[in-house]
């Protein structure tokens, strides 16, 4: 066989990772030059609704290009995220992830038609909603050591609610029985208002619920707050300590939010959308409207995203196995 000969195979055998490569390149360098979807895998008028709408706009402004909102709601973000999976990785179809989507409905969940781990690529971290832990006036505790000693007196029957089984608040709350060794029974209602009303109402004795949920309430002393279950105090509740200053770890990422897209995106495309996902968040009127929301923004490099969801998800297998909840 000619040198010549053998040059030619050489070439041929490795010109399809080059055109590849210049492909992705490519795109990279022009992206977008087209409308660009953003899957919400919620309903419209939530929070994982609202935060796509914010950075569709922020990416429009950004890019010049139109960024849409597509809301395919359902099976807890299980049907929009199947939807994402599907579509080709050329970053033209994005998708607003959240903890429970990406963290806790891969144990929750049998046959999922996608692995979050593999069939998607973190994009942007967004932020975490703290949670926080409160209880009904009734209860003899204003701190976590004085209500882990009442309930574990077994004085009284503690009861928390929830928006329903398997989500991060009825999580949360198992994670706190297996950590405290307490005993508590939880109570799932069709959304996380109704379990409110019930502590407000003395029907239930704990929830852990978000700020924009439980501050009204707590102002008006309808119920009090008893800790943060978050990375750091809230500024609208500076006298009451995060779990974590009481001792309890593991209860800093209660609820969070992200960019992600199908697989085989180019890397051009991430980190384009990696950066202006870093100036939005940083941008004083968006930060209000995150704020109002419960949202507390936080940048994360694109390997710094995976890297947290390796770790969410290996954190919340644990709990979901404990609490022994299962969703078809």
């Amino acid at each position: 066989m000619s040198s010549w000969f053998r040059c030619c195979v050489a070439l041929i055998a490795i010109a399809p990772s080059w055109l590849c490569a210049q492909v992705n390149t490519q795109a990279g360098a022009s992206y977008p030059n087209r409308t660009v979807k953003i899957i919400a895998p919620y309903a419209p008028g939530g929070s994982v609704d609202a935060l796509a709408r914010e950075f569709a706009q922020a990416y429009t402004t950004a890019l010049g290009k139109s960024f849409i909102v597509e809301n395919r709601a359902g099976a807890g973000g299980n049907v929009g995220l199947g939807i994402l999976a599907r579509a080709p990785g050329d970053g033209y179809t994005l998708g607003l992830g959240a903890a429970n989507m990406l963290a806790t409905n891969r144990f929750l969940y049998t046959n999922l038609p996608f692995d979050t781990l593999t069939d998607f690529v973190p994009v942007a971290f967004i932020g975490r909603v703290p949670f926080i832990l409160v209880a009904h006036p009734s209860v003899p505790a204003d701190n976590l050591k004085d209500l882990i000693a009442v309930m574990k007196s077994k004085k009284m029957e503690f009861n928390y609610g929830s928006s329903g089984i398997g989500n991060t608040a009825h999580l949360f709350g198992e994670l706190f029985k297996s950590k405290a060794g307490v005993e508590m029974v939880h109570v799932p209602f069709k959304s996380s208002g109704e379990a409110t009303q019930e502590v407000v109402a003395g029907r239930l004795q704990l929830q852990f619920g978000t700020p924009v949920e439980l501050l009204p309430q707590i102002a008006r002393g309808a119920v009090k707050a008893i800790a943060i279950a978050g990375p750091k105090r809230l500024n609208l509740l500076p006298a009451t300590p995060t779990m974590a200053e009481m001792g309890m770890t593991g209860f800093e990422s209660p609820t969070w939010f992200g960019i992600i897209t199908p697989k085989g995106t180019p890397k051009e495309v991430i980190a384009l959308l990696n950066e202006e996902t870093r100036k939005a968040i940083v941008q004083p009127a968006l930060r209000a409207r995150l704020d109002q929301t419960g949202v507390e923004p936080q940048y994360m490099s694109p390997e710094q995203f995976k890297n947290f969801l390796l770790e969410e998800t290996a954190k919340w297998e644990v709990i979901v196995k404990q609490s022994g909840a299962k969703l078809n």
